[in-house]
């Protein structure tokens, strides 16, 4: 992904009545004022639907900062995260963790699908050996979402590396991000993990091969 720089720029949209726009407008104002933002735009919605149709927007407050998108009330604590997460691809992939770990499984599908490159940032975290369980089922979910598609397909060199990760929860799981590509050229790799030293991994390859 592309490095965001120290004043990332803002979107926001909003809408007439809604109740928790004007508090959030006025943080961001005064972040644009304090010189922590780039350029700040705010677009009403009830005056451009299109654009929410465009950003795939079903409530309001929304707003984009650099890579992340947060929806709803948000505080100034909130946002300035949000906006030191946006400064890099290791900020970016602490905001999903957070964002899975709090079950805001389509928020994180939502974002991947408007910057496909993000996908990678997945494997970085299922190579985490203090991996959360419900952030490794949420990149399960997020990989079976983008099955067969161009995207997951352009991460099998990096995949087919993680079949031979020290962890065999890491080997497994790349094992089946495989089999979801759907590519002929990934049953080598599959193949070859029959003979895993882990029982589970053995199993797992079976079955993709099955499937495959």
């Amino acid at each position: 992904m592309t490095e965001q720089t120290a004043t990332p720029n803002v979107l926001m949209l909003l809408s007439t009545g809604c109740s928790h726009c004007p508090s959030v407008l006025n943080i961001l104002t005064d972040l644009l004022k304090a010189g922590q933002i780039g350029r700040l735009e705010a677009i009403n919605i009830f005056e451009q639907p299109e654009i929410a149709q465009q950003h795939n927007v079903r409530s309001v407050p929304w707003i984009k900062i650099g890579d992340i998108e947060l929806t709803g009330s948000q505080s100034k604590t909130e946002i300035l995260k949000a906006i030191e997460h946006s400064n890099s691809s290791s900020g970016v992939i602490t905001h999903f963790e957070e964002q899975l770990n709090n079950g805001q499984l389509q928020e994180v599908i939502n974002q991947i699908q408007k910057n496909t490159e993000h996908l990678s940032l997945l494997l970085k975290m299922m190579a985490d050996e203090s991996i959360k369980i419900s952030v490794q089922i949420g990149i399960g979910a997020i990989m079976e979402e983008f099955a067969e598609t161009p995207a997951l397909v352009a991460l099998i060199p990096a995949l087919t590396k993680l079949t031979k990760h020290p962890l065999a929860r890491v080997r497994n799981d790349a094992c089946f991000y495989l089999s979801l590509t759907a590519s002929p050229e990934v049953k080598a790799t599959i193949t070859s993990l029959l003979n895993d030293s882990d029982k589970e991994v053995q199993e797992t390859a079976k079955d993709c091969l099955e499937d495959l």
